[in-house]
């Protein structure tokens, strides 16, 4: 073979090995991305408070506390979080927050939402709670986290039993 022909030879060999590893390691990306997908857990919520902070004619605000718990082995990036508050099975809350809030592994984080209502939602909740001492809320919504292995979107819901009449004077 001529020498121009060698480095022809070589440079093809090069370039089909270039392209292969690169093409190996797209698919290694694609099975990591995939692996972090089926290994993340969704994050639990639980409501831990609510704290009046202002009431007034045509309605207020107010703040709910959430617990929220990590049960992956691995810190996660909330940096947005849906919200549907009931109460009984009325809706008395709902919004979007983006705001970072860091979830250490296998720890629980309070993450504060704050909320305007309506005074006829607060009358129909407060109403509820002077009936039977306390109200069943339930709340869902989605997470968005960043991980290790990219960000994900996941829903997540709660349920509980909420009596602290108290925390609904304002503060």
């Amino acid at each position: 073979m001529t020498l121009r022909l060698r480095l022809a030879v070589r440079r093809l060999r090069s370039s089909v090995f270039g392209l292969s590893s690169a093409v190996l390691g797209l698919f290694a990306l694609a099975a990591c991305a995939s692996l972090g997908r089926s290994v993340f857990a969704t994050p639990t919520v639980e409501l831990r408070d609510i704290r009046m902070k202002s009431i007034g004619m045509q309605g207020g605000a107010m703040d709910i506390i959430l617990d929220v718990m990590n049960p992956n082995d691995y810190r996660l990036d909330a940096t947005r979080l849906t919200y549907n508050l009931f109460v009984d099975t009325m809706r008395v809350a709902f919004g979007e927050i983006h705001q970072k809030a860091t979830l250490e592994a296998h720890q629980k984080t309070m993450v504060v939402v704050p909320v305007s209502f309506s005074i006829a939602e607060l009358v129909k909740a407060t109403q509820l709670m002077s009936q039977t001492g306390g109200v069943d809320y339930h709340v869902i919504g989605e997470v968005t986290a960043a991980t290790p292995g990219g960000s994900f979107t996941r829903p997540y819901k709660g349920d509980g039993h909420f009596d602290n009449i108290a925390s609904l004077r304002p503060r």
